[in-house]
C-alpha cells in the first residue's frame, strides 16, 4: 500500500508535456512544373523550433517556428520567392503568406498551443522520378518528430505559345535591304574606281556583323524599356524609364559598382605592372629565356575555367593549401577574403598575355637607341624613363584599355570561383558580384529580362564613356617619334 501511494504521488508530480506530432500530405499536381505542394499539421506545439524539409537526404529548406508576433518582417506574395509557403492557425483554413526576414528565411508564428498548419510548394523536385521527402520537427534542443514519404512531380511543363516573330523578321529584312541599298549606291557612285569590286567582298562580313552584333545590341536597348520577363516572352509592354529607375535605386547598386571598379583597376594595374616587369626582365640576357617564357605563358594558354576550378579546389577547406598548412580554413567565407581570392586568381590569369604583348613591343624598339644612350653615359633608369616607356606607350595604352574592358566584363572567374557570394542581404548582389555577374542573376535566376537589359545598357554606356575619356586624355595613340 505504501509503494502504491508513492507511485501515485510521482505520477502527479511529473510535468505535463503536450504531445507534438506531424501530419504530412503531398500533392504532386497542385504546385506546378518540378514543384510539389506539401501540407504539414503540427499538433499542440508549445515551444520555439523549426520545421525542416529534406529531399533525398539533402536539406532543402526550413521554416522557423516562433511563439509570438512577427516584427520587421514582410509577407512576399506567391511567386516572389523560390518556395512559396503559407501558414494557418485555424485547421487549414484562412491561409496567409508566410513571413520572411531580410535573408529570405521563412518564419511561422503562433500565439498559443494549437494546431499549426504550414503549406509549402517545394521547388527543384525531380520530374517523373520518385524522391524521398523527410519532414522533421525540432524544438530548441532536439528532434521531436519525423515523417518520411515519397514525392514525385507529375505536372508537365506548359510552354507559352510562340511569340509573333513577324516584327523581328521585318526588322532583320529592313536592315538587310538597307545595307544592300547602301552598298549598291556606293558601288554606283564609285563605279570608275579600280576597287569597286571590294565592296562585294566586304558585304557578307558586314552583314553578319550587323545581324550578330548590331541588331542584338539594338534589340537589347529596346527591351530595356519594357517589362519583359521570362514567363511572358513576347507579351512585354512598354514601361518607360522604370527599369532604369530600378537600376539606380536598387539596393546594393553603389556597392557592386564600387567593387567592380576596384576589381577592374586592381587587375589592370597588376596585369600591366607585373607583365611589363617580366617582359623587361626576359628582354635581358637570361639563360633559358625560351623556357621561362613558355612556363609563364601556360596560365594564359590553359582554358581559364580549368585554371579557376583548380584554384577553387586548392583553396577548399579540404584542399591542397589547407593540407599543407594543417588547417581547415574557408578562404571564401568572408567578403574581404573572397574578394582577395578572386582578384588574385584573375591577376594570375591575365599577367601572361600582358607579358607577351609588351615583350613583342620591346623587341620592336631599335637597339641602336639604347646603345647610343649607353655611349652618352645615360643611366639605366633614365633609359627606361625617356626611351623605353615613351616607345611602349602606343602599345601599352590600347592594351590597358582592352584589358579594362575585358576585366570589367570578366564573368567566368567570379561565377566559377564564388558564384558572386558570400551573400550579404536578401535580393541584393553578393559580396564578390561585379556588374556583369549580377546582371546574369537578374536575367537568368530572377527572369527579369527587361531589367537585365537596362543593366546591360548602363554597363555599355559606362564602358563607352571610360574608353572615350581614356583615349582623349592620352596622346599615346599617336606614334612615338
Amino acid at each position: 500500500m505504501r509503494h502504491f501511494f508513492w507511485i501515485i504521488l510521482a505520477v502527479f508530480l511529473l510535468p505535463v508535456v503536450s504531445a507534438q506530432s506531424l501530419d504530412v500530405e503531398s500533392d504532386s499536381s497542385a504546385a506546378g512544373f518540378k514543384r510539389v505542394r506539401v501540407s504539414v499539421e503540427i499538433d499542440s506545439f508549445t515551444s520555439n523550433g523549426s520545421l525542416e524539409f529534406h529531399v533525398s537526404e539533402t536539406f532543402h529548406s526550413a521554416v522557423i517556428i516562433t511563439q509570438g508576433q512577427a516584427e520587421d518582417m514582410s509577407q512576399p506574395l506567391a511567386g516572389e520567392w523560390y518556395d512559396d509557403c503559407w501558414t494557418s492557425n485555424n485547421l487549414g483554413l484562412n491561409w496567409t503568406e508566410i513571413y520572411r526576414d531580410e535573408n529570405g528565411q521563412a518564419h511561422a508564428f503562433y500565439s498559443s498551443p494549437q494546431t499549426l498548419s504550414i503549406r509549402c510548394d517545394l521547388t527543384g523536385i525531380s520530374q517523373s522520378k520518385e524522391d524521398n521527402l523527410s519532414v522533421r520537427l525540432y524544438d530548441e534542443n532536439q528532434e521531436l518528430d519525423r515523417v518520411d514519404t515519397s514525392i514525385i512531380a507529375l505536372t508537365a511543363d506548359v510552354l507559352p505559345p510562340p511569340p509573333d516573330s513577324s516584327p523581328i523578321l521585318f526588322a532583320i529584312g529592313s536592315i538587310a535591304l538597307t545595307i544592300i541599298a547602301l552598298f549598291g549606291y556606293l558601288r554606283w557612285k564609285d563605279r570608275k574606281s579600280m576597287n569597286r569590286h571590294g565592296l562585294a567582298f566586304v558585304l557578307p562580313a558586314f552583314l553578319a556583323l550587323v545581324l550578330l552584333s548590331f541588331y542584338p545590341v539594338a534589340y537589347g536597348m529596346v527591351l530595356s524599356f519594357t517589362d519583359a520577363h521570362e514567363e511572358s516572352i513576347g507579351d512585354e509592354e512598354y514601361n518607360g524609364l522604370e527599369n532604369y529607375l530600378d537600376v539606380f535605386t536598387s539596393g546594393g547598386f553603389l556597392r557592386v559598382l564600387f567593387f567592380t571598379l576596384v576589381w577592374t583597376f586592381t587587375n589592370v594595374i597588376f596585369h600591366v605592372g607585373i607583365g611589363g616587369a617580366l617582359a623587361m626582365l626576359l628582354q635581358q640576357k637570361v639563360r633559358g629565356k625560351l623556357a621561362y617564357r613558355t612556363l609563364l605563358l601556360l596560365p594564359w594558354a590553359i582554358p581559364s575555367y580549368i585554371s579557376v576550378l583548380v584554384w577553387k579546389g586548392m583553396f577548399h577547406p579540404e584542399g591542397l593549401v589547407n593540407i599543407l598548412l594543417g588547417t581547415e580554413t574557408d578562404f571564401f567565407s568572408g567578403v574581404t577574403e573572397a574578394q582577395t581570392m578572386v582578384i588574385m586568381v584573375n591577376i594570375w590569369l591575365g599577367v601572361p598575355f600582358m607579358m607577351m604583348s609588351i615583350s613583342g613591343a620591346l623587341q620592336s624598339i631599335p637597339e641602336d637607341l639604347h646603345e647610343a644612350a649607353k655611349v652618352e653615359g645615360v643611366s639605366d633608369w633614365a633609359r627606361l624613363r625617356y626611351i623605353t616607356i615613351p616607345l611602349l606607350k602606343p602599345t601599352v595604352v590600347p592594351l590597358a584599355l582592352m584589358g579594362f574592358i575585358w576585366t570589367f566584363n570578366m564573368f567566368n572567374v567570379i561565377f566559377l570561383l564564388t558564384n558572386g557570394g558570400p551573400q550579404l542581404w536578401f535580393g541584393e548582389p553578393g559580396g564578390t558580384d561585379i556588374l556583369i555577374t549580377y546582371v546574369y542573376d537578374v536575367a537568368f535566376v530572377k527572369g527579369e529580362l527587361g531589367l537585365a537589359a537596362a543593366w546591360s545598357v548602363v554597363i555599355f554606356i559606362m564602358l563607352m564613356a571610360f574608353s572615350w575619356a581614356y583615349t582623349k586624355g592620352s596622346k599615346a595613340t599617336e606614334a612615338a617619334v
